[in-house]
């Protein structure tokens, strides 16, 4: 995957903020071609006055022309502050997370970056409607950035081995963090939560004792070790620093405290889906995690994923 077509989605009346600059920095670091999106919510009232009178037209016309000036005015600060980018300018009418997800589609690009930060929010953690529903719904890695006030240092990638059909999704994974990671210059961890979820049955029914427990539970982390260890081994080559950590518990528990306790700038997660059930097309684990997690979060999805939009 290489992330130079990258889509930047800017709110009616959002000033670029030190969050976009992240994202820009990021794009000239990697000279990407970058679509700055704006998406005007459609009123279903004005169609409705649109047949008694041409005001209601007029107005969503102006409004295109507004927004797009706007962009294209962006642009002209922009370019000069970063120009390995190559810039281009969207403006589309309908449901926000519905039109950029349409739109990385059709722009084909290879990151959608959001600025999740809002002064209205009680915690930097909470991530609005429409970005939840963009993440949940695009086929295109959502980067989510919810703060900025240093460089990116830390990056950290939740991989899940708890089932051995997720080794080629991990994979992909694994390999957009290093390519991340090359880029921003930060360094990675690979970090997979686990816990014997069967001790219990073991001290009952085996008669398993404290010693055993520990025993086998040092052989299931280190075989865990050494799955991580094989998912490095193409990128060996690459100058990204990685190393590895297993944490102890319930991802969706420990892994929101491990990044906050380590001061992670980006969390990686991959969204294993149930596309079929409405409201979970990213998966309950990540998105519990990501209603947690202050720093940015950057979400893939598995190829076989087909977005509903």
């Amino acid at each position: 995957m290489k992330l130079n077509r990258l889509l930047v989605t800017i709110a009616p009346e959002q000033p670029l903020n030190d969050s976009f600059h992240q994202a820009f920095w990021f794009a000239n670091q990697c000279s990407a071609r970058v679509i700055l999106l704006t998406v005007i919510e459609e009123l279903s009232e004005l169609k409705e006055i649109a047949n008694y009178s041409d005001t209601a037209v007029n107005i969503i016309e102006e409004a295109q022309k507004f927004y797009h000036h706007q962009l294209n005015q962006h642009v002209e600060v922009l370019q000069a502050q970063y120009p390995n980018i190559t810039f281009d300018t969207h403006v589309r009418i309908g449901i926000p997370h519905i039109e950029i997800v349409k739109e990385a589609n059709s722009s084909l690009a290879s990151m959608v970056i959001i600025d999740s930060t809002r002064a209205d929010k009680k915690t930097a953690c909470q991530r609005g409607r429409n970005t939840l529903n963009v993440i949940r719904k695009s086929e295109v890695p959502i980067w989510s950035i919810s703060s900025y006030s240093k460089p990116i240092e830390q990056v950290v990638a939740a991989v899940d081995l708890s089932n051995i059909e997720y080794q080629e999704f991990n994979k992909k994974l694994v390999a957009l963090a290093v390519e991340y990671c090359e880029i921003t210059g930060a360094d990675l961890t690979l970090c997979h939560a686990w816990r014997l979820d069967s001790e219990g049955y073991l001290r009952k029914w085996s008669g398993y004792d404290d010693n055993d427990i520990e025993q086998l539970s040092q052989k299931m982390k280190q075989e865990r070790v050494e799955r991580l260890k094989s998912l490095l081994k193409p990128h060996q080559n690459s100058p990204v620093n990685t190393k590895i950590e297993i944490v102890e518990g319930e991802a969706r528990e420990v892994l929101p405290l491990y990044a906050s306790a380590k001061g992670v700038d980006v969390v990686i997660l991959g969204s294993l889906s149930r596309t079929g059930i409405a409201g979970f097309l990213m998966g309950n684990t990540a998105e519990s995690m990501i209603n947690q997690l202050s720093c940015s979060v950057l979400t893939l999805k598995p190829d076989s994923f087909e977005s509903p939009v």
